[in-house]
């Protein structure tokens, strides 16, 4: 009874359609439980608006300012629905079903039944989902990336020849460049390459079936580009912008502030400030107009050529590593952020093993699955197109890398941008590393649990260095240009607590924590009262020496007014800095925005967390105001 064909076709397709079927119940889950969610900022006041003008205007409002501020889908798919949030959030419950349904088909094309299941699971605990109860784009975006995948998958592997996968990878290209034009360049490229390709290999009659395949993929791209294109020349006739949107130019603009380390100022404590450059520069207040944009495209792109190349490195070598692991902030935040970091480095582990694992053996797989005599279950042999479709897959991951370094960085960004070309990569390494046949079932078995130990090795030991090193502090390198508003060198204003003095600016710590305090009078508050900027900064600089070899932990700033009250923002993360007993003096910068801007007469008070035995030395105290924003105003020019 259990060799019935009935019943073998019948466990074969149960089993097929569980994970998908599983990841797609999760996401379904988590949309019903937060159905209810408030509308976000960008829906409640760009894009509702422009599909509720859409809906009023029809296709004239192409014509007006508005329909380029918002990319077409982000206005189009909403009012498709009525701009009715209920009825966008049900449609994305089948937007989500589409993404598991062409990431499982991508995966098992890809890497077999292995891969399809690890894929579905590393879908259901990522953090995707979180986006789809709203009415931002990121939803219509993520269907047609997975749709993109899967048309790849189609085209490069099974050397699909109907006009099926062609239309699928061209539908689904345009529908990601109309959502979010992070492909832009990208595609573009690709099929530029393909041409090229194509055209050195015109006289070679050894490669007609690999010239067919590179054809049928320029083809959909460039039929995938028409919509775009079209769009561009719109924008371009009717309002002098040749792109397909604005917003690029403020990313750039706040992916390269210094003071921000080119992420999102509340990291940091910090506001917005493109309203200081676009303001004097362009007299506009909207961010996303046409001349808003120049000007912060113009600001970015001077900033970049004035970094120096030293500077250049450290700045955005540590973007690279939050764009790939996530900033420490929002996982101080979040607590779910930090399994996510392990989610993401377990996937990065796998393709590094994976990657150095097929340079090793990878003239070895071919055509030996079926002479182990071992279940096709076990084993996969990754053939040509496999190999063509993960390199595909690997080089779009890494040029997305690239090309994001310099765009303003949060965690929605890098999992909606680097989390569908991971995720597949990811589960095909895994499923090919442990799928690959052996001379025997247990050997395979036994090298499948060694192969996946060392990349939980990998990932423990990438996650812990990255959490003794990593930094999130305001960077004293990287603050731009600074206005002075108060400063004192003046000891008399320093009161220290569990502390002893030492001599001249210095003391001895006696019990830990011991408070650090400079005092503030009522003309130092007024005269801070009116520096004109939205960002200020407290800074400290001290020097920390501990003969016994004891080592501080951090320093926590707090401002404490006269009566008593110690202040600080409900987000105390950021005032927690990591202290450095090398006897050098290090300026401590924190921010001073909110609660942390004197109103009133008191101190900014600093707790050192340091073993008793430490020397403090103290050398000044200031209060800055950002001028990075007004400064770049003197180098950019509206039109």
């Amino acid at each position: 009874m259990k060799n019935h064909p009935v019943l073998r076709f019948v466990c074969f397709r149960a089993a097929a359609w569980f994970w998908p079927a599983l990841a797609c119940a999760a996401g379904w889950r988590f949309i019903a439980v937060n159905f209810d969610a408030p509308v976000l900022f960008d829906p409640q006041y760009v894009y509702l608006p422009a599909a509720r003008e859409f809906l009023a205007r029809g296709w004239a409002f192409l014509l007006t300012p508005p329909s380029y501020r918002v990319v077409p889908l982000g206005y189009l798919w909403p009012a498709l629905w009525g701009a009715n949030p209920d009825w966008i959030r049900a449609a994305n419950m089948g937007l989500w079903a589409g993404c598991a349904w062409f990431l499982w088909r991508a995966s098992y094309l890809a890497g077999g039944y292995r891969a399809a299941a690890l894929a579905m699971l590393l879908l259901a605990y990522s953090d995707l989902c979180r986006y789809f109860p709203s009415e931002m784009t990121e939803p219509i975006f993520l269907f047609g990336i997975f749709g993109l995948i899967h048309a790849l998958a189609r085209l490069v592997i099974c050397k699909d020849r109907t006009s099926g996968a062609v239309v699928q990878g061209a539908a689904m290209l345009s529908i990601t460049l109309l959502a979010r034009p992070i492909l832009q360049l990208i595609a573009p490229a690709a099929l530029l390459v393909c041409l090229g390709a194509l055209a050195a290999t015109a006289r070679k009659h050894d490669a007609r079936a690999w010239r067919a395949t590179v054809a049928r993929i320029a083809v959909s791209l460039g039929a995938g580009l028409i919509l775009p294109l079209m769009l561009v020349v719109k924008n371009g006739l009717a309002f002098g912008l040749w792109g397909l949107g604005t917003g690029a130019g403020a990313s750039l603009y706040l992916g390269v502030h210094p003071l921000f380390q080119g992420t999102e100022p509340n990291f940091l404590g910090f506001d917005y400030d493109i309203h200081r450059l676009i303001g004097p520069a362009a007299h506009e207040s909207d961010h996303l107009s046409l001349i808003s944009d120049r000007v912060t495209r113009q600001a970015a792109l001077w900033s970049l050529q004035t970094m120096p190349a030293a500077d250049a490195a450290a700045f955005f070598g540590r973007k690279l590593w939050w764009w790939l692991a996530y900033h420490p902030i929002e996982i101080a935040r979040d607590g779910s952020m930090l399994m996510l970091r392990k989610l993401r480095l377990f996937e990065l582990s796998a393709l590094a093993v994976g990657c150095f694992w097929a340079m090793w053996r990878w003239r070895r797989f071919a055509g030996r699955a079926d002479s182990t005599g071992i279940p096709p279950v076990w084993t996969f042999s990754p053939a040509p197109g496999h190999w063509a479709f993960a390199a595909t897959l690997l080089g779009i991951f890494a040029l997305l890398i690239v090309q994001l370094l310099p765009i303003l960085y949060n965690a929605r960004y890098s999992v909606v941008l680097l989390d569908p070309w991971l995720i597949p990569l990811a589960a095909c390494s895994l499923a090919w590393m442990s799928g690959a046949p052996a001379a025997s079932a247990s050997r395979t078995v036994s090298r499948a649990v060694i192969l996946f130990a060392l990349v939980a090795a990998l990932t423990l030991a990438v996650y812990q260095i990255g959490r003794k090193t990593e930094n999130a502090s305001i960077d004293p390198r990287f603050t731009g240009p600074l206005g002075a508003v108060f400063q004192t060198f003046d000891e008399t204003r320093v009161r220290a607590s569990g502390m002893s003095r030492q001599g001249e600016r210095t003391w001895v710590i006696t019990e830990s924590p011991a408070v650090f305090m400079v005092g503030l009078v009522e003309k130092d508050v007024e005269w801070i009262g009116k520096a004109d900027s939205d960002n200020t900064l407290w800074e400290t600089e001290i020097a920390l020496r501990n003969d016994g070899g004891g080592k501080c932990s951090h320093a926590e700033f707090a401002y404490q007014t006269s009566e008593g009250r110690i202040l600080q923002p409900p987000d105390r993360h950021l005032l927690l800095l990591p202290l450095k007993t090398d006897g050098q003096f290090h300026r401590l910068l924190t921010h001073a925005n909110g609660l942390m801007r004197p109103r009133e007469t008191g101190s900014l008070r600093a707790a050192l967390y340091c073993p008793t035995g430490t020397v403090v030395q103290w050398r000044r105290t200031s209060f800055f105001l950002s001028r990075y924003a007004m400064e770049l105003t003197k180098h950019v020019k509206p039109h």
